[in-house]
């Protein structure tokens, strides 16, 4: 995709020439950023000063070309921060209203949705009122309608920002199922670094409009002015595994890593066998350079720091522990431990940590 554009705002121009081709690519920055418009440029909602757009070769917009298409015929799904559902129509209808927008035949939307609400779990909501269903289930039905529509490209807008914190663990992995079951590029904003490390496979930072960085989101995060970004973000680890079993008198589950590496979390009972996913924040993690003995912490995951990045007064470690975990800890707490990359550590994870999403 090339993302070629200058657009006058109040307080400053957003100006960006980025080419990327990646099945999900975060567009990355503080609030104000331009983010937002950057997406409505794409989907032809906000007038482009000048520049060029493609999507697979195609061209939406191109001032020297004279091209600029109007919003129904660029083939793009667009899902706002809040889920912008008809409140007069049912769900299902809700649904097809989005493949009605397209044309597409009645057979083939049928089809189409079918697989759809198998895979964002919304079956039992088709026949019901919007104003029956909750916010999390809102943007799973925004989410269908926009891919039922068979866009070019789907346009996620900080789709997650008007949740709660248990909601939006339980949407986080129907946002993976998207990535993962159909063929659309995603263009996802958001400004939560965790969010784009469990989904996306390609960053864009911007900052006041202007590019900063991009590339993998692991490696696009060590660079300098990425880095300020991150001093007070919250940061999450998202790992994927297998449930083993659990104890619901203990309070805790088992878990296999894709790694194939075991871990010790709170209790859940998901079928045994299912895949799922874990989050743990890069601040419940303890670093030491010993194994240690007869402590309360159910984990203790042996590894090597890979990666090890100034915060101002903080450090953001990156250790290979049977899946790489990022690690915050303070400057001091570097130093004492004379923490170095390719230093073989600890890293100490209670149970209670880990949250199951």
């Amino acid at each position: 995709m090339r993302l070629c554009c200058r657009i006058p705002l109040a307080s400053f121009d957003l100006e960006i020439d980025v080419t990327f081709d990646a099945k999900v690519t975060a567009i990355f920055g503080p609030s104000g950023s331009g983010k937002t418009t950057l997406l409505d440029a794409i989907a032809g909602l906000k007038k482009i000063a000048s520049g060029e757009i493609e999507v697979n070769g195609r061209a939406l917009f191109s001032s020297k070309r004279g091209i600029d298409l109007p919003p129904r015929e660029r083939g793009v799904g667009y899902v706002p921060q809040e889920a912008a559902l008809f409140p007069h129509l049912s769900v299902r209808k809700n649904i097809l209203f989005g493949a009605r927008r397209r044309s597409l035949e009645p057979t083939v939307a049928a089809i189409g949705m079918k697989h759809v609400v198998e895979v964002l779990e919304i079956g039992s909501l088709l026949d019901r009122p919007v104003s029956q269903i909750s916010g999390g289930e809102a943007q799973r039905v925004a989410l269908a309608r926009a891919i039922v529509s068979r866009p070019q490209l789907l346009l996620l807008d900080e789709p997650l920002a008007s949740l709660d914190i248990g909601m939006k663990e339980k949407i986080l992995p129907y946002l993976a199922r998207v990535r993962d079951k159909f063929a659309i590029p995603i263009i996802y904003v958001t400004h939560n670094i965790s969010e784009v490390l469990s989904l996306a496979d390609w960053i864009v930072m911007i900052r006041r409009g202007r590019f900063v960085a991009q590339g993998p989101p692991r490696q696009a995060l060590r660079s300098t002015p990425a880095l300020r970004d991150l001093e007070e973000e919250p940061l999450d680890n998202i790992l994927s595994g297998a449930w083993l079993g659990g104890d619901q008198r203990e309070g805790t589950s088992r878990v296999r890593l894709a790694s194939g590496r075991e871990v010790v979390v709170r209790y859940a009972e998901p079928p045994a066998g299912q895949t799922l996913q874990l989050k743990v924040s890069a601040d419940d993690i303890l670093v030491a350079t010993k194994r240690p003995e007869a402590i309360s912490a159910a984990n203790v995951l042996p590894g090597t720091i890979t990666q090890l990045e100034p915060l101002g007064g903080q450090v953001l470690l990156e250790v290979e522990a049977g899946g790489i975990f990022s690690v915050r800890i303070t400057a001091a707490a570097v130093n004492r431990l004379n923490l170095t990359v390719g230093k073989e550590v600890f890293l100490i994870i209670k149970a209670r940590a880990f949250r199951v999403l």
